[in-house]
């Protein structure tokens, strides 16, 4: 089934949201936003009746311990104006092992609803672009932070035409790449954290209503408890036993990220920022001795070889020095440095960069191409043993609250370190070209549901060699037409070790040596043809070799699986919730923080 999409230029969106939001008093507060959203929603939206689907929000699949994303299909029993929320009735599942609660209390736009419909007489396109109009606003224009501004400002002069010119500036790369994903980030961030407390004081009001309820049953033998709605956070999401303090956490960091974000929505402050990083970045690259000749862009030179070194006994420095001399050409530059992070911010194309033993932390929006290869200083055999104290190994990771550690846009090389992605909900985003990995280990956090460790985007392609995958959500993720090579690859723990996600996907398993060992699910199959003899939605296999007879062009090599729960899972094309083309604009809808935004802008 196909859903409603709509490719609509800046200035109809403004229009839009002007006619909306043309309220006949002087000042426009911004908690008379939301009525006027009411008012137009209750004039243009079917109130029942209509097809719908649901696309689950993070929040959610974490708490449910669901991938993500995750798509259901059902109808809505009840459009609730006054919460811009609706009952969503769930009458299919794409995955069996998906259990919800037949109805759901869900937010409007999270809803897509489907061409086609059961009651021809709905005027579901109405429906559709009001839904459409209302997300595009919800998720682009209004921030987490604007219900708790003051009645007496005009919230509509104010920000309505800066924050859609925002849009338009980011969507065409108006902005200096680094600030662009910089923004794109703290947006991300603070819609997950909004989504965060959303359901973290649903829980405490659901908590404070089961006491008051025990109190006034005195006859009650047992506590009375409520039936939660799907998505409150009912014990996986509060990982600290003090909700209140997981509050309090989430509600310091989105002041810190609307006082930042507030200076940077200006334009002026915008440019002010930018000169500020143009500069800071000067000195550093007059700090490491290169050439300033330019600020936006280095002057061409012969590839570098960063050495970044922690702090040290003399010896131990003189032994990885020692190391490095045995990986580095003879007639290449060399740069001793102090952080991984200044490297990153001055290193080019075909640069170099090896890493000493310890933690190198970064926090790093930009991404990683041409020929370029970051290596570490250890013995390869350590890295893939398990028991090896992590101090002494190279490590590469992030602060908490980055989205990916690192974001690969070319060819480039991983060798020899340890991606701890614990603090991170994606390991590596794989944008384009070729990602080489050997002897790496990369470490997820073992309980997130949604965490991915390798995403190869559409076009781009992987080669892993001895390499260690263990406890994310899903291990690698290919999405269609992208490719890998994968040679005595371990994938340890995961819910999901490799993910394919549609029948185009090329993987070569190669010298068989390849495996999935105490996964809940070794290799995932998406939208494969399992010829018109099956009917059913999904089998599972015991061998890849099963899988390979329905995609034999594509699917190479050998694997072995080791305690899993299933070891192939293949999903047939015909029992898709959604036709091909609506599937992967919301499979990719997840990623708008990295990549451009779907909006066509004029």
């Amino acid at each position: 089934m196909e859903v409603f999409t709509f490719e609509k230029s800046y200035l109809e969106r403004l229009k839009e949201a002007e006619a909306v939001l043309s309220w006949e008093g002087a000042v426009m507060p911004a908690s008379q936003v939301r009525s006027e959203w009411k008012s137009y929603v209750e004039l243009k939206i079917e109130p029942a009746g209509w097809q719908a689907i649901w696309k689950i929000p993070r929040v959610i699949c974490e708490d449910l311990k669901l991938r993500y994303p995750t798509i259901v299909y059902g109808y809505v029993e009840q459009v609730i104006f006054d919460e811009l929320k609706a009952v969503f009735v769930v009458t299919a599942v794409q995955d069996n092992d998906v259990h919800l609660p037949e109805s759901n209390e869900v937010s409007l736009v999270e809803l897509w609803p489907t061409v086609q419909q059961e009651n021809t007489a709905l005027n579901v396109d109405t429906t559709a672009e009001c839904i459409d109009r209302l997300r595009f606003f919800y998720t682009h224009v209004w921030m987490p932070w604007d219900k708790d501004y003051d009645d007496d400002r005009d919230w509509v002069q104010q920000h309505l035409q800066a924050r859609i010119q925002l849009v338009c500036d980011l969507s065409k790369n108006r902005l200096p790449r680094p600030l662009a994903l910089h923004m794109r980030t703290l947006l991300t961030e603070a819609k997950y954290i909004q989504q965060r407390l959303d359901y973290l004081e649903l829980d405490l009001s659901d908590a404070e209503s089961d006491d008051e309820a025990v109190e006034l049953s005195d006859n009650a033998a047992e506590p009375i408890k409520r039936q939660s709605k799907a998505g409150s956070a009912n014990g996986s999401l509060n990982v600290s036993s003090l909700p209140v303090t997981d509050l309090m956490c989430l509600h310091l960091r989105m002041a810190i990220i609307r006082s930042e974000f507030e200076i940077l929505e200006n334009p002026e402050m915008r440019r002010a920022y930018s000169e500020l990083q143009s500069n800071s970045l000067k000195r550093l690259r007059c700090s490491s001795g290169k050439s300033t000749q330019s600020e936006d862009l280095l002057v061409e030179r012969n590839p570098i070889s960063h050495v970044v070194t922690l702090p040290g006994k003399l010896q131990d420095q003189l032994e990885l020095l020692k190391l490095a001399q045995t990986l580095i050409k003879t007639d290449s530059h060399v740069q001793l440095s102090n952080t991984l992070q200044d490297v990153l911010s001055v290193c080019q194309s075909n640069d170099d960069i090896l890493l000493s033993p310890g933690e190198h932390t970064i926090k790093f929006l930009e991404h990683l191409n041409d020929n370029g290869s970051l290596r570490g200083l250890s013995n390869p055999k350590a890295i893939l043993t398990p028991s090896t104290d992590f101090s002494l190994l190279p490590v590469v990771c992030s602060s908490d609250e980055d989205s990916t550690l690192l974001v690969i846009d070319g060819d480039y090389t991983l060798s020899e370190l340890v991606l701890d992605c614990r603090h991170v909900r994606r390991g590596i985003l794989l944008r384009n070209g070729t990602l080489t990995m050997r002897g790496c280990r990369m470490l997820g956090d073992g309980s997130s549901s949604t965490q991915e460790g390798i995403v190869c985007m559409p076009g781009a392609s992987a080669e892993l060699k001895s390499c260690l995958i263990e406890n994310f959500a899903v291990g690698v993720s290919m999405r269609p037409k992208s490719s890998a090579e994968l040679g005595n690859v371990q994938f340890i723990t995961c819910k999901t070790g490799l993910e394919l996600l549609e029948k185009t996907t090329s993987v070569n398993l190669q010298g068989s040596k390849c495996s999935f060992e105490n996964c809940a699910l070794g290799i995932l199959a998406d939208g494969f043809a399992l010829g018109e003899q099956k009917t059913e939605k999904a089998l599972v296999l015991n061998k890849f070799s099963e899988l390979q007879r329905f995609n034999e062009d594509n699917l190479l090599g050998n694997c072995s699986f080791y305690n899993c729960k299933k070891n192939v899972r293949v999903y047939h094309e015909s029992g898709q919730l959604l036709a091909q083309r609506s599937h992967q604009q919301l499979l990719e809808d997840e990623l708008g923080g990295e990549n451009k935004e779907n909006i066509q802008m004029v």
